[in-house]
């Protein structure tokens, strides 16, 4: 009698249960889900002083409104005032080394009762960013005052600007923001938009997804501590394009480091950033039947709406516009009347913003030439006249807004 054979192995497809495949799918996805909502909750920036290149869209890394949030969080109480920076790179502090930056120093002057985080982006404006975070937690941090910047008569975005328009989507999306009409209406406006209605959907299938997976905040914790998957253009090649970004540290260079200070002002561009100085204000004005200068009713009355429906009434009260001096090694070189006009600039947009209901403060008239890295960017001894501009500034206005006795 011969042996039995040996029964066949089962094939790949006996093994093969839809109910596990999908039962292990949605197990899967939950513990992803639940790690990038743990993730956002968290704040794994040691030591964070400001958004530096290696973790900002510079570098294809995009923080989120609760990375951002988190960070403020973990550095901030509750009973302390909340001091945002946001704004563009000039208040992120180019050309001040992390040691030296001007928002630390601002945090020593202002002391235990006030709590500085610095979240200003490179090309940022006074809505992106820091902008997002203060109202996301306007509810957690009463007690905030936003610092911003921007150029004489510029508009303002209510919706942002991109590269960063999309912590704004984020933050809107998921219900985060004041209703505002008026922002409703940009947003409108937006959607309308035949070349922005492909972002606008975009945006919105992304946040709607992102609401239930946490992708972006699971994605982002893994690029900075493990293993980042897009290049970060910060090495020459793989793998170093790939490192993690906590290992990319901030380096910005100082502005007294002498392998600078032979090209600080540069015979090279000086004629072209002499036109960016003439035109800060001087192509705004416009000479009446007298031959006097005069600014135009309709951009007076455009900016005026700009500013009035830039941030919700009641953080406009609360949120500090900075308008900042181009270095006196440019400004010198203006004719008398360029320079009259040039002032008449700052003065008169300052008054703008504080007609349409924010404080605002005009720095940089009487800084030096050094005070300046280039022509807009601070230098470490520039940062600490601002620091204490800014200082002075927010302590009023915490005791106006009754925050301090």
């Amino acid at each position: 009698m011969s042996p039995p054979s040996p029964s066949p192995l089962p094939s790949l497809q006996a093994w093969i249960r839809p109910a596990w495949f999908f039962a292990g799918l949605l197990a899967g996805l939950a513990v992803l889900s639940w790690c990038g909502w743990r993730s956002g909750r968290t704040d794994y920036h040691p030591g964070f002083q400001r958004v530096y290149p290696a973790i900002s869209p510079e570098t294809s890394y995009y923080p989120t409104v609760n990375e951002l949030a988190a960070i403020v969080r973990h550095r901030c109480r509750p009973d302390q005032v909340l001091v945002l920076i946001g704004g563009n790179s000039i208040l992120e502090g180019v050309w001040q080394p992390v040691g030296d930056l001007w928002s630390r120093r601002l945090q020593e002057l202002l002391g235990e009762r006030f709590c500085v985080v610095n979240l200003a982006f490179r090309g940022g404006s006074p809505t992106d960013g820091a902008a997002v975070v203060a109202e996301v937690l306007r509810r957690e941090f009463p007690r905030q005052i936003l610092v911003v910047d921007e150029a004489p008569f510029n508009g303002v975005d209510s919706i942002a600007h991109e590269p960063y328009r999309y912590l704004f989507w984020q933050a809107y999306f998921r219900g985060w923001l004041e209703d505002l009409p008026e922002r409703n209406r940009h947003v409108a406006e937006y959607q309308l938009d035949r070349e922005q209605r492909h972002r606008f959907l975009e945006a919105a299938a992304d946040a709607w997804l992102d609401r239930v997976l946490h992708f972006h905040d699971l994605w982002n914790r893994v690029c900075f501590e493990r293993l980042c998957t897009v290049p970060s253009l910060l090495g020459a090649s793989v793998p170093e394009l790939l490192r993690p970004r906590v290992r990319f540290l901030d380096e910005e260079p100082d502005a007294y480091d002498p392998a600078f200070l032979a090209s600080k002002y540069p015979a090279s561009s000086l004629e072209a950033e002499m036109a960016i100085v003439r035109n800060l204000s001087g192509q705004f004005y416009r000479r009446d039947r007298t031959g006097a200068w005069r600014f135009p009713d309709a951009k007076r009355r455009e900016l005026a709406r700009s500013y009035r429906e830039a941030f919700p009434p009641d953080l406009a009260a609360r949120t500090l516009v900075l308008l900042g001096h181009s270095s006196p090694y440019y400004v010198q070189r203006l004719t008398p009347e360029e320079r009259a006009l040039y002032h008449r600039g700052f003065e008169e947009s300052r008054a703008l913003w504080r007609a349409a209901g924010y404080p605002a403060l005009i720095y940089g008239a009487d800084y030096t030439e050094d005070d300046f890295g280039d022509r807009i960017h601070l230098s470490k001894t520039g940062g600490r006249k601002l620091a204490e501009q800014v200082g002075a500034e927010v302590g009023s206005l915490a005791k106006s807004l009754s925050y301090l006795p």
